[in-house]
This record gives C-alpha cells, sequence and structure tokens, in this order.
C-alpha cells in the first residue's frame, strides 16, 4: 500500500495549474508535487518555481502559527506541518515537455491532468499502464470511445482514477443523493437540471482559446461548463439516461460548439426528464444558476447549487478554499411527516462537507490511494455524462430521439461526430 507523502507530477501547466498550486501546497502532508510537464517550457518552469516558493511560504506560516500556538499540542502540531511543507520544498521539481517524458524519467505514484478538455485518454492510459494514479481535470472525455479506453485502463491496471467535478461532493448533494436512494419519494415521475449560466463573448471567447472549439473543447454548454451539475445529476438520480431529443447550438456566440443546449429525455426507470445547460443567462437573483428538481410519487425535492468564494487569505491566487454548497428542501402532499424522514437522511452524510472546496475532492482522491478504498462517486457517472453529451449532439445532428448506450460503429460514439449547422442567428 502506498505511503504519504505521495510523488505527484502535474501534467499541464496552463491557467488551472494556478488553482491547482494552491491546492497541493495546503495537501503536502498527503501528497509533493515532484515533477511538471508542459509543452510550452517557459510554463513548466514558473510552474516548477511557483510551487517551491509557495511550499517555503506554507512552511513559513506554520513556524508563524508554531510561535503563536496557545498549548503545547498545536504548537507541535504546526511544526509537523512545518517540517512536511519544508520537506515539499526541498525536492528538486522535475521539468519535462510531456506526459510521457514525464512518466518515463520521473519516479511519481500519481498524476494530476490538467491539460485542455482535448487531452485525457492517452494520458490516462499510458499512466494506468505503468501503475501510476490518475486524477484529470473534467469532464471525462471528449467521445464515448476514449471514457471506455480510460475506464478499461483504470480497471485492469487497479490504479484510482478520479474525474474532477467537486460538485459531487457537498452534504447538500450527497443528501439529496441518499434522499432519492432511499426509495422514500416513491416512483419517479420527472427530473429536471438547469445550468443557468452567463458566458460572454469577450473575453470568454477568445479567438486565439481553445474555449467554444471541437478540437480544444470538445463541447462547450452540455459538455464542459454542464458537468457541474449534470455529473452530480445523474450521480443524484442514479438511474441511466436511455432516450435523448435535444436541440444543441450556437444561439447568441459565435462559437463552433454550444452556447444552448436542451434536451428532454427518458430514464432507465420510467421517469421522464428535462437537462438544459445555457450560457446565456444574465445574473437574476430569482434564477439559481445550477438547479435539480426530482417529482417522485410520494414527494418532491428541489436543490439549488452555488459556487461560494469564502474571504479567507491564501497563499496563491488559486482559492483552495472556494467550493460548492447545496440548498436542499422536500415537500410532500401526501404526508408531511415524510418530508422530516427525508430531511433526517442528512444525518447519513454528516462526514461530507457542508462546502465541497476545491481542496477537497483532491485530499478525497488521494486519501483513496493510501487506503485502497473508493471515493463517493462511481466512474459510471462522468462516463454517463460523456456519453449523454455525444447523444445530445446527435440528437440535433440528425433530428431524430437517440438511444443509449451508443453503438460502438455510430460516429457520435467516436468523436468523428460533430455539430455542423455553425450559428442559428445570422450575424448583424
Amino acid at each position: 500500500m502506498a505511503t504519504a507523502p505521495l510523488r505527484v507530477g502535474f501534467v499541464g501547466c496552463g491557467g488551472i495549474s494556478r488553482l491547482y498550486t494552491d491546492i497541493y501546497l495546503g495537501l503536502h502532508e498527503l501528497a509533493h508535487v515532484v515533477a511538471v510537464a508542459d509543452l510550452v517550457p517557459e510554463l513548466a518552469r514558473d510552474r516548477a518555481e511557483g510551487l517551491t516558493h509557495g511550499y517555503r511560504a506554507e512552511a513559513a506560516r506554520e513556524h508563524a502559527v508554531a510561535t503563536g500556538a496557545r498549548s503545547d499540542a498545536d504548537r507541535e502540531s504546526a511544526l509537523a506541518r512545518a517540517e512536511s511543507a519544508e520537506d515539499a520544498a526541498s525536492n528538486s521539481i522535475q521539468q519535462f515537455s510531456s506526459h510521457t517524458e514525464l512518466l518515463a524519467g520521473a519516479n511519481v505514484d500519481a498524476i494530476v491532468l490538467l491539460t485542455a478538455p482535448s487531452v485525457r485518454g492517452g494520458p490516462t492510459v499510458e499512466a494506468a499502464a505503468q501503475g501510476v494514479h490518475v486524477f484529470t481535470q473534467g469532464p471525462m472525455a471528449r467521445s464515448v470511445d476514449e471514457a471506455d479506453a480510460m475506464l478499461d485502463a483504470a480497471e485492469a491496471s487497479g490504479i484510482k482514477l478520479h474525474v474532477q467535478v467537486g460538485s459531487r461532493y457537498s452534504r447538500g448533494m450527497r443528501h439529496a443523493q441518499h434522499a432519492v436512494a432511499s426509495g422514500l419519494m416513491g416512483q419517479m415521475a420527472m427530473a429536471k437540471v438547469e445550468l443557468n449560466l452567463f458566458r460572454p463573448q469577450s473575453p470568454y471567447f477568445k479567438s486565439t482559446h481553445w474555449h467554444g472549439t471541437w478540437g480544444g473543447e470538445g463541447g462547450t454548454s452540455v459538455f464542459h461548463h454542464g458537468r457541474y451539475i449534470i455529473d452530480p445529476f445523474l450521480f443524484v438520480v442514479g438511474t441511466p439516461i436511455v432516450e435523448v431529443t435535444s436541440y444543441a447550438g450556437a444561439m447568441l456566440r459565435y462559437i463552433e460548439t454550444d452556447d444552448l443546449t436542451l434536451s428532454l429525455v427518458k430514464f432507465a426507470n420510467g421517469a421522464r426528464g428535462l437537462v438544459q445547460s445555457s450560457l446565456l443567462h444574465h445574473n437574476n437573483p430569482l434564477n439559481p444558476t445550477y438547479r435539480i428538481e426530482v417529482i417522485g410519487s410520494e414527494a418532491s425535492m428541489v436543490l439549488h447549487q452555488e459556487y461560494t468564494h469564502p474571504d479567507i487569505p491564501t497563499v496563491m491566487l488559486g482559492a483552495r478554499e472556494n467550493g460548492w454548497e447545496c440548498n436542499v428542501k422536500f415537500g410532500s402532499n401526501h404526508d408531511p411527516s415524510l418530508v422530516q424522514r427525508l430531511e433526517a437522511l442528512e444525518a447519513e452524510v454528516s462526514d461530507a462537507p457542508v462546502r465541497a472546496t476545491e481542496m477537497y475532492q483532491s485530499q478525497i482522491w488521494l486519501e483513496s490511494i493510501l487506503s485502497n478504498s473508493d471515493t463517493p462517486a462511481p466512474l459510471r457517472v462522468p462516463h454517463h455524462h460523456a456519453e449523454f453529451t455525444r447523444a445530445v449532439y446527435k440528437s440535433q445532428e440528425t433530428g431524430q430521439t437517440v438511444a443509449l448506450p451508443l453503438a460502438k460503429d455510430d460516429p457520435f460514439y467516436t468523436f468523428e461526430g460533430r455539430l455542423t449547422h455553425g450559428r442559428t442567428i445570422p450575424k448583424e
């Protein structure tokens, strides 16, 4: 069994790596980043330097905490953390130009894949073949065949593969999942999920950036952005989607992919559903950014989710303490006491944090490696999100209802199938 601190490599040193630098500075007792890789040498160099300076800053902070400690136990704890951070800072962080070079040249237990969504399957399969654990930034994969390859590689090697979607792990989301799984809500009739987000043309969809492109992003509103609520929605309902009828396209943004998708779905348990994913919704106090609703024969549930930014200073600008919080409410016209029983199910997930921080999901992945245990959400959830996305695009392109799972000879099972219609509203 692996022991702490794990040796970790970063693959991809672009913008999102700043957040993960902050995260791993806070997790130095579990893991040390000992290698980084990027196609741009300057990015790899800057990330390595940032990590080293950050570990030193963490050590200095812990020494300051020790100086002001109110008890011997607190002082010893802070000094132990300071020593761990100093050990991390003492590593000479190796720099590479690719994941292949990193895997060959650095002795790592795990990699953190921080590339654009177009780069997921290859590094994961290569790492798994060498027994190296993988945490990948979401979404899981641009196509079902790539997601299948990642799952097969993880299962064959026994590594811990984790796909980033921190919103699965808040106490409210876990509570919602337990409520549906309990059966207390009765037969499910409908399940609905909404992403009501705003992404402007500028500066978000830059002409030189991969956002909004097939080659770089692989899908936008329902895929890249939608994962933060569609993925946990699939976790909550617990039954796969088997039919999809969709609109998907670019309504108001000049992009190759989609800024709005609307889907009617059928679940394996016979329930119907609605999946809305929009990047066009202006902020409105009456309209939550992330919403889930489930209607059962005996009770209903509504969940509002928000991404919160607590006023907690961190060493870097990555905001490791930012995170996801949910407000869950139940209703029943049949039996008011049923609401109380559903609310009481929160006690079953009291170990989950009210706010699932950016750092928390990395922490539970590292702990799953060290304890050889599973994280709360199975890999079938991000895999199903990838397949649902491909079905949405196929339905729009063919004008037909699409059955899941997709056949392996279907062009939308691979990345060959994509939207071709371009913008819906002509440019003025």
